[in-house]
């Protein structure tokens, strides 16, 4: 059974997507080919909404996540909001990508501090060699948890600084 829309369900049911008047073309018993042209766009464009919605939910997901994390950008770039999409489009699970930003993200932010500082990351790129990792070996959800904690403090760090000191 396939999920149905919001739009679909907001429409009353008539049975089908086409016109409830018979043309002229198919008064004789058999569908005209507009007709049918019209409830196989339909079908498609529900399809679509429904996907296009969980897309951009995932979509937006990934990019607070990124936004979040420290060393990032405070702003996505198209490129940023494209990858995401293709993410999603090549069915990579949110908890993949999830994982994979905390991974890339704590590796640099917890080096030696004696160590050569590394440039800004400035675009979502920087992380599907993590991305790939996490998928080959996935980490112990605990590990994700304990990583999270530990960038928080930066994370925030980032937002007072994003944001600028509260009243």
């Amino acid at each position: 059974m396939r999920p149905v829309s919001r739009t679909a369900a907001s429409r009353p049911n008539h049975g089908s997507y086409s016109n409830p008047r018979p043309s002229a073309a198919s008064a004789g018993g058999g569908a005209s080919s507009s007709s049918l042209g019209k409830r196989a766009t339909a079908s498609c464009c529900l399809e679509r909404s429904a996907s296009t919605e969980a897309g951009r939910i995932y979509v937006e997901a990934v990019l607070d996540r990124y936004l979040w994390l420290p060393g990032t950008p405070t702003r996505t770039s198209r490129q940023d909001r494209r990858l995401a999409r293709g993410l999603y489009e090549r069915g990579v699970p949110l908890a993949v990508v999830h994982a994979a930003l905390l991974l890339g993200a704590a590796r640099r932010t917890f080096r030696p501090q004696d160590a050569f500082p590394l440039p800004p990351i400035r675009t979502l790129h920087f992380f599907l060699p993590v991305i790939e990792e996490i998928q080959d070996s996935p980490p112990a959800p605990g590990y994700l948890q304990y990583l999270e904690g530990k960038l928080r403090p930066w994370a925030d760090a980032k937002a007072t600084q994003a944001w600028g000191p509260g009243p």
